[in-house]
Order: C-alpha cells, then structure tokens, then sequence
C-alpha cells in the first residue's frame, strides 16, 4: 500500500477558508444601516424598532443591536426609554454647530489628503463628479447622487489617512444626513450646488492647491447648509 506523507510545509486547506463569523455579520448590519443614515433615508424623529431591522435586513436581532449601539455612540442615532432608537430631532443651534464643524474638518481633511492623492484617483473621482452633476438633474436621481457624493467626499477625506478624522466626520454625515436629504429632496430641481464646485477641487488637487481645493469643498458643504436658512 502507498502511504502519502503529508508535506510538513504545504498549508492545512480547511485553515485557508475564511470563516463566516458574528462579528462580520455585525460589521455588514452596521454598515447598511450607517449608509441609510448618512443617506438620509430615515426621516429625522423616526423610530428604529430592532425587530424591524432584523427583519428588514433578514438578520437575528443581536447584530441589529450591536449596530444600533454603535450608531447611538456616533451620535446618529439616541435611545429611547422603551428601548428603542430614533433619529435625533435637532435644534437650530446644533445644525449651525454641524456646519461650522464640517467645514472646520472637512477643509483640513482635504488639505492632509492632497499630498496622497495620484492622477489615476483623481481620473476615477472626475468621472464620478459627473456621474453626480448628471443624476442631481432630476428629482428621481438625487437617491443616486447622493450615494455618488457620500462616495466622492469619503474617497477624498481617507487619502487624508487619518482615522481619528474619518471617524468625526462619519459622526457629522450621521447627525446630518436625515435633514440635507429632506432639504434637498424639497428644493426645485433647477436649483443646485453649483456643479463645477467638485471638478475644481479636482482640478486644484491637480495642480496641488490645497488651499484651493478646500475652498471648493467648503463651498459645496455650505450650499445645502445655507438653504436649511439656520444662520
């Protein structure tokens, strides 16, 4: 009889699976529902019941749980006595707070990101800002562009390759997100952001105006800002 010797050196081929674990699965749970808040999708005032989610999301409720912990910690969503979560009813004061803090900190991510930042991502980022530029031209496109825009500025700000920072803007777009939906899902569709706003920044990232390319953004930031009328 032939007797195969295993090879000392050759890798165990269970040990090469990746496993499905709880935590990747809290990981999934907590990032769709993190996309819809910084989306908007939820209405600012709704109540987030966990059996809800999980069934939406056709998960047990313990992810939704631990997910909903988290976005309470990012302050894009609070708890209620019954034990349920809602989105944050916000104050006047709080937006102006928001603004002036997204401009603050989105400007330096900018300004860190611009070092990091290769011609073959800034033709990736061109093409996405038209993609935006077109979709914002209806009423039926602004789900569209605003996953395109969340997609541009976060593209932008990681360059800037620091986690503290990404973690306080993902706590802004969180507390934000149900109230610039509404706005903009309110205004005319003729009135827009001035579209050549996210093409300048590219182009001052080109030619490696940092300064420039956070005016730009801080423009673009502040123009959904402006028409919540909170100053």
């Amino acid at each position: 009889m032939i007797s195969v010797q295993p090879d000392a050196q050759a890798p165990d081929a269970l040990s090469l699976l990746t496993p499905i674990t709880r935590s990747s699965v809290n990981e999934s749970v907590y990032q769709a529902l993190r996309n819809k808040l910084m989306h908007g999708e939820y209405r600012a005032g709704q109540p987030l019941g966990i059996q809800y989610l999980a069934d939406a999301l056709g998960t047990s409720t313990m992810p939704v749980r631990e997910a909903l912990r988290r976005l309470v910690a990012q302050q894009g969503l609070e708890p209620l006595p019954n034990g349920t979560t809602r989105v944050p009813l916000i104050t006047r004061e709080k937006l102006v707070d928001i603004r002036r803090n997204r401009l603050l900190i989105e400007g330096t991510a900018i300004e860190w990101a611009a070092p990091h930042i290769g011609a073959a991502q800034l033709d990736e980022l061109e093409q996405l800002a038209r993609e935006i530029t077109e979709a914002r031209r209806t009423r039926e496109g602004v789900p569209v562009s605003l996953e395109k825009n969340l997609v541009f500025h976060f593209t932008l700000y990681q360059a800037a390759q620091s986690p503290v920072l990404m973690a306080t803007i993902e706590s802004l777009w969180l507390q934000s997100g149900a109230y610039l939906r509404a706005t903009r899902e309110f205004l005319h569709t003729e009135e827009q952001p001035a579209d050549h706003l996210h093409e300048q920044t590219i182009a001052a990232l080109r030619a490696g105006d940092a300064a420039a390319a956070r005016r730009h953004i801080e423009e673009d930031i502040s123009w959904i800002f402006d028409r919540l009328n909170i100053e």
